[in-house]
């Protein structure tokens, strides 16, 4: 369990790009959970109170599947459309940690 990783990031969607990013988001949760097997949960969440803010949650095995998620070819597509696409009011904020109890 130690080696495990939890990672929190969140993202803002550009003004009026909610829905859009949300879809973007969705389906490249689906990719993640379909394409990596050392990923535990890969869940992204939309702020109740403020519908252009999500968080993602995500868990992998090790050290070794989070960086294989960090190199993955739709990982690179889907910023890559989030960019082309103004989606994003900036990069990611991103977080992880390793667990102190099980």
């Amino acid at each position: 369990m130690a080696e495990m990783l939890t990672v929190v990031a969140r993202i803002r969607a550009t003004k009026g790009n909610g829905d859009a990013l949300a879809a973007l988001l969705a389906e490249q949760a689906g990719v993640v959970r379909n394409a990596e097997p050392g990923c535990l949960a890969y869940r992204v969440h939309r702020s109740t109170r403020d519908p252009e803010l999500f968080l993602f949650y995500e868990t992998y095995v090790d050290d070794a599947a989070f960086e294989l998620h960090c190199k993955a070819p739709y990982l690179a597509a889907y910023r890559q459309r989030r960019e082309s696409e103004g989606l994003a009011a900036g990069p990611a904020d991103v977080e992880v940690f390793r667990p102190l109890t099980g």
